[in-house]
């Protein structure tokens, strides 16, 4: 029997609807939900940071087999599920923020590629670990796979605030690069990916050409309850001069109505008071000399938003003066190498800029080639009033490192005096590698994961990241510089100078042997 095209299209379409359209919660369970924000800051050298901001809720999986999953990406929650993940975090970084001229970075990152991870406590944690990896390597077409366990730490110190019972397991890549294959299956995870909503304005032709890059997920599963956050941060540049530009033109692409299943979907324009916003935003508040412009998509239509700079700010010099309240962060870390030859050094600077004493931990993961000696341990700190003492840390956990097996692991618990500077140092030996475990780039070094400063904000800080609650005590984390260490590199052309001449050698000894063994050999008589 024929069936009607009609009536296969009608029914194609409503399958299309119901695969899109989150299914109502049962009575007793907890409803999914969606929002999308979108946060402009206008920074202090010109450029501007664009913060986009996903979220999602939804309710636990209790037999992967059988659960629904509505806004949820299915492979996510199947993923938590299999390996028993209570809490996780992945995070791509490329670029520096600078704290000095930009402020308050919206998310703390190190440059790489980071996996922090809560796993259910057992004797096969290691194996889950390796296992989620692998699983996320394979979701976002990234690296993650070589996180081994010469790369994996368990921090006591950095990540207290994360520990909710079970195995905590940090991985970090410094060398791995963020590109549009790790962007694309992000994208897909969002309920309308670029489709609709503030995510019309992800454009990797754009994305990838800024001086500052930040793809994250995070996720929290409760009893109950699965909470799945992504994050994408980006510094562009605006036209160097023109007083007047457009949200459209920084991107590439415009606005778009916000995604149908989204309860909640805003702009936030943070820029200083004598930028005149246009369209006139729903609501704006002040602070300073910047002023907060609102806008709510689902109250109406916003195609674009137009910034249009008054007659002072025509360089931007005067933009400079005008911008000297740019909050800076409560701490500010900052790392390198010292020495030559087969020693070396480390040495962590971290300045406290409030008044009043900073409680930190110190985090290093040290790979085993460098051979860290934790006797040469020395903290400094030096007070406003330029005079310089031996602090003493309120705890020390040092972690020896095994060759081949896993990185020598520092944590210290450090109280900072106010306004100082505190310098952090301790000594290495170079170790020495088989060749086959230099990478193909052997002389340019060894790159060194960042260290890590962590800390608590009070309610009452100002200077936060966008990633914290205003009003409440937020955990930050500040990330170093990574490193790069120069290790003796073997000469890689010497076997092929070796095997060059042996095969000489043996061609004319053969050729030599062969004529003298297959040549008749007669005596001539001349002839008479």
């Amino acid at each position: 029997m024929r069936i009607p095209r009609l009536a296969v299209l009608a029914a194609c379409g409503s399958f299309v609807v119901a695969a899109d359209t989150p299914s109502k919660a049962p009575a007793g369970t907890t409803a999914e939900m969606f929002s999308e924000d979108l946060t402009i800051a206008m920074l202090a050298d010109g450029r501007v940071l664009l913060h986009f901001d996903f979220e999602m809720h939804g309710p636990q999986a209790t037999n992967s087999s059988l659960h629904s999953y509505g806004l949820l990406p299915r492979q996510i929650g199947e993923i938590a599920q299999r390996y028993g993940v209570s809490e996780l975090q992945l995070a791509f970084t490329q670029g520096t923020w600078r704290e000095a001229r930009w402020g308050v970075p919206p998310a703390a990152q190190g440059i790489g590629a980071e996996v922090i991870a809560q796993l259910a406590d057992g004797a096969d944690a290691d194996a889950q670990w390796s296992g989620l990896t692998n699983a996320l390597s394979g979701v976002f077409c990234a690296s993650l796979n070589f996180v081994g366990t010469e790369s994996t730490t368990s921090p006591r110190l950095a990540f207290a605030h994360s520990q909710r019972g079970g195995a905590l397991r940090h991985g970090f890549l410094p060398r791995e690069n963020v590109c549009t294959e790790n962007l694309t299956p992000w994208i897909k995870q969002l309920p309308c990916q670029a489709q609709s909503g503030v995510a019309a304005l992800l454009n990797p032709h754009r994305l990838f050409n800024m001086h500052f890059l930040s793809v994250a997920m995070a996720l929290n599963s409760d009893a109950d309850t699965l909470r799945y956050h992504q994050t994408l941060s980006v510094v562009v540049d605006t036209p160097a001069y023109d007083r007047s530009w457009a949200l459209s033109a920084l991107a590439g692409r415009a606005l778009a109505a916000p995604c149908p299943v989204a309860t909640r979907s805003s702009v936030r324009v943070v820029a200083p008071a004598a930028v005149q916003v246009a369209p006139q935003a729903d609501s704006t508040h002040s602070a300073g000399t910047s002023v907060t412009h609102l806008f709510d998509l689902q109250r109406r239509r916003v195609d674009d938003i137009v910034f249009t700079f008054s007659a002072e700010f025509d360089d931007k010099t005067k933009y400079w003066a005008a911008a000297k309240d740019t909050p800076v962060p409560a701490i500010a870390a900052h790392r390198h190498i010292t020495g030559h030859g087969s020693s070396g050094g480390i040495e962590t600077v971290i300045t406290n800029h409030r008044d009043v004493p900073m409680t930190v931990a110190y985090f290093d993961a040290v790979p085993w080639y460098l051979r860290m000696y934790a006797h040469t341990l020395s903290v400094r700190a030096t007070g406003a009033d330029g005079h310089t003492s031996q602090l003493t840390p309120n705890q020390i956990m040092f972690t020896p490192a095994v060759d081949r097996g896993r990185p020598a692991v520092l944590e210290l618990e450090l109280e900072l005096p106010p306004q100082s500077r505190t310098v952090l140092r301790y000594d290495f030996d170079k170790g020495f590698l088989k060749y086959s475990e230099h990478p193909p780039d052997a002389n340019r070094g060894f790159t060194i994961a960042p260290a890590i400063v962590s800390y608590s904000l009070a309610p009452s800080d100002t200077a936060r990241p966008l990633s914290c609650t205003p009003g409440t005590t937020c955990a930050v984390r500040v990330y170093t510089e990574p490193a790069l260490a120069s290790l003796p590199t073997p000469d890689f052309s010497m076997p092929y100078n070796v095997i060059t001449f042996t095969c000489t050698i043996l061609a004319l000894f053969f050729g030599r042997i062969f004529n003298l063994l297959t040549r008749d050999f007669a005596v001539l008589t001349p002839a008479k």
